[in-house]
């Protein structure tokens, strides 16, 4: 799978909140945030990946990916409304960078809301990181 370029955000090069698109309650979903407004350094890489989806959300994480060009989260289900989730960024010289990304939630007919969604991480990327999975095969977030 190659990432969606309709829901990649390049980051501010301001700590604001941003809005990466709407999306269904029913949805499995691929979002990115470009990765090179996070790299100053020649050489300077994203190491990490870290991403807090809070349970209120109602959003499942499917899983979080880094590539060279892209960090990459899957998301699914989610309450309607306007729901916050967090992503954290390390490099490889140390610099972290904490981002709040807002994500709008539909409602939908709801029909598949309890289906484990199939959406693969992008082709090539490093799943980030190594994550804790609940017997239901959802990843454990705080």
């Amino acid at each position: 799978m190659m990432p969606c370029s309709a829901r990649s955000l390049y980051p501010s090069k301001e700590a604001i909140i941003q809005g990466f698109p709407s999306k269904n309650r029913g949805d499995a979903l691929d979002y990115s945030l470009y990765l090179s407004p996070f790299c100053c350094e020649p050489g300077e890489t994203v190491i990490r990946l870290t991403v807090d989806v809070p349970q209120e959300t109602g959003l499942t994480l499917l899983w979080s990916a880094l590539s060279n060009a892209l960090a990459t989260i899957g998301l699914q289900g989610g309450t309607p409304g306007t729901q916050s989730i967090t992503m954290t960024l390390e490099t490889s010289t140390g610099r972290r960078y904490v981002r709040t990304l807002r994500i709008t939630v539909l409602d939908d007919a709801g029909s598949v809301d309890a289906v484990q969604a199939s959406l693969p991480p992008p082709d090539h990327a490093a799943i980030q990181p190594d994550n804790l999975t609940l017997p239901d095969g959802r990843i454990l977030t705080l």
